[in-house]
């Protein structure tokens, strides 16, 4: 857990695992696995109908991109951390 430009980072849960996508089924569908997961990720965010009305005006006043840039920042550094427990 870490603290980063006004958020705190950390898992979800003690015992989370990724999912190999290699593991899936040959016939799947990728999209609709990070769709759910997603929406999900959403629902946890919602909670209340005061909660839902203030994080759309939260949304509104962010700039094009800023989810993208997130994410990437957000992967860069679970890369970063996971090299780093990979090293010890």
């Amino acid at each position: 857990m870490h603290f980063q430009d006004g958020w705190i980072i950390r898992r979800l849960s003690p015992y989370c695992s990724r999912i190999e996508l290699v593991a899936l089924p040959k016939r799947r569908d990728e999209f609709r696995l990070l769709h759910a997961m997603g929406w999900e990720t959403a629902n946890v965010h919602l909670g209340t109908k005061d909660t839902i009305k203030a994080v759309r005006r939260d949304l509104e006043k962010r700039p094009s991109g800023w989810l993208r840039a997130a994410a990437k920042a957000m992967a860069d550094s679970t890369l970063k951390d996971w090299d780093e427990w990979r090293r010890r």
